[in-house]
């Protein structure tokens, strides 16, 4: 095997998993925890960080030499290997006959960065440098499917790979959350942000792989919820979508699972008011499962069960002794900012369902709340909320001098007549007539109190902070 003498760098590609541990290599660099501002974009690596952050990740799996199982103290990264590097030298079968010297220089061999490339006649895969040899299971934690469970056919060295693409995948458990039998990677296209976000989580492995996890029980689709702490903690515009890649290379399974959100939603759960936030959280509370928690599961697994949501929990407090949430306004506004800047439904659109949510409202508005209930019920089936429409409209056009009719043509197709988004819109209107409904009267607004608690709101991770 004849070697080269191509400079050892980093290059950013198109595969997730090694984006996320080319940043987690930049802060790697640095023996102990330093502030964002000093981490450096990958590209910028020199030879010297990238042969440091290579020390620093073996002296980590050099402790575990000495130990017989993942469950005692230092045995984090054992457990890691199981995870991710099945069959590495470090967690063979016969590792406890090993202990000691003999598996710290198998350790050595495994993860020893030649001084110059060696030319195995082949381009890196990932970013079409000069491979410096070919890698399986044993080293990148699976392919972008699931399906193809990363295995080679026989006689198929594996997958190509340069040095510094090698590194990248050696680091990324550093860029990852360890627990529940999977590690979980937040990636992003928005540099900035995957910068910020992985010296956060770097920061944190290093810490549980002393320490260990922190104790008590993980909330309902914590990972979720993990991801929107660290939108919420940044201080800077979102330019790209982000996903949270759930994953295991064990030999026991492999799976990858994708939890996606797309820019404009990303963008706008990161800089909604606190207070919008934890109302928002409120709405979702269900059974026993906290409203943070279930906010979290829709907004990166079910967007469109947002406002239906809202819609159902403003419903729920309508029907209660204390009347129409005092809360409504600002859920209200809250949804309407949610549909037009992350589902993209048109001002205009919104402007025609909420003039109808307003003629609605005025024809509710009677000293008790007969004719509300009436409509309530109307609404729970497609055919009565028509009917319950015409009746007003025929109301207004012989029992009135009004001009206008109670419904137009453009709100009548809004609401029955335009594809999927006629559940939307007829959710926005409810949430609408309970907005106007709550501004005619004093005698609608409910006397409810501030029940909010912390299961309800989600605070943001500290991502400039340099001490915890």
């Amino acid at each position: 095997m004849s070697t080269t003498t191509t400079a050892l760098g980093v290059r950013l590609t198109a595969h997730p998993l090694q984006r996320v541990g080319a940043f987690a290599l930049a802060v790697l660099a640095h023996p102990k925890k330093v502030p964002l501002r000093k981490v450096v974009h990958p590209r910028e690596l020199t030879e010297q960080d990238l042969r440091a952050a290579n020390a620093h990740m073996t002296a980590d799996l050099e402790r575990t030499t000495s130990i017989t199982d993942a469950k005692g103290p230092h045995g984090f990264w054992l457990g890691v290997s199981y995870l991710l590097w099945p069959n590495c030298p470090i967690n063979t079968t016969n590792r406890k006959s090993l202990l000691g010297d003999q598996l710290k220089d198998k350790l050595h061999q495994w993860r020893n960065l030649p001084e110059v490339e060696p030319q195995v006649g082949a381009r890196c895969v990932l970013c079409d440098h000069p491979a410096c040899g070919f890698y399986g299971k044993v080293d990148i934690p699976l392919l972008e499917r699931a399906s193809d469970r990363n295995t080679t056919i026989p006689s198929h060295e594996g997958m190509a790979l340069c040095r510094g693409c090698l590194l990248s995948f050696y680091a990324l458990p550093y860029g990852c959350a360890i627990g529940g039998g999977r590690a979980t990677a937040l990636h992003t296209w928005d540099d900035d942000l995957l910068r910020a976000t992985t010296k956060f989580q770097v920061d944190q492995t290093r810490r549980h792989a002393i320490t260990g996890s922190p104790a008590g029980e993980r909330p309902s689709y914590a990972r979720q919820l993990a991801g929107l702490k660290r939108l919420r903690g940044y201080d800077e515009t979102v330019t790209d979508g982000v996903e949270l890649l759930v994953f295991t290379n064990s030999n026991k399974e492999q799976d990858l699972a994708v939890h996606h959100m797309d820019q404009p939603l990303a963008e706008w759960i990161r800089s909604l008011p606190r207070h919008e936030l934890r109302l928002l959280g409120r709405s979702h509370r269900w059974e026993k499962v906290p409203g943070r928690s279930m906010l979290a599961r829709n907004l990166f697994d079910l967007p469109d069960r947002v406002i239906p949501t809202v819609s159902h929990f403003l419903r729920e407090r309508a029907l209660g002794q204390d009347g129409i949430s005092a809360h409504t306004p600002v859920l209200s506004a809250t949804c309407s900012s949610y549909a037009t800047k992350v589902l993209q439904v048109s001002t205009t659109n919104l402007d025609q369902i909420d003039q109808l949510a307003r003629r609605i409202a005025h024809v509710l508005n009677t000293e008790d709340n007969t004719k509300f209930k009436q409509f309530l019920q109307a609404r729970r089936k497609l055919a009565t909320l028509k009917t319950w429409l015409r009746n007003q409209s025929i109301d207004r056009t012989l029992r009135t001098t009004e001009p206008d009719p109670f419904i137009t043509e453009r709100q009548w197709r809004l609401l029955f007549d335009d594809g999927d988004q006629v559940f939307l819109h007829r959710d926005l209107l409810f949430i609408g007539v309970l907005n106007h409904l709550h501004d005619l009267n004093p005698s609608w607004r409910g006397t409810d109190h501030d029940d909010t608690t912390d299961d309800d709101q989600i605070t943001g991770d500290d991502l400039e902070a340099e001490n915890e």
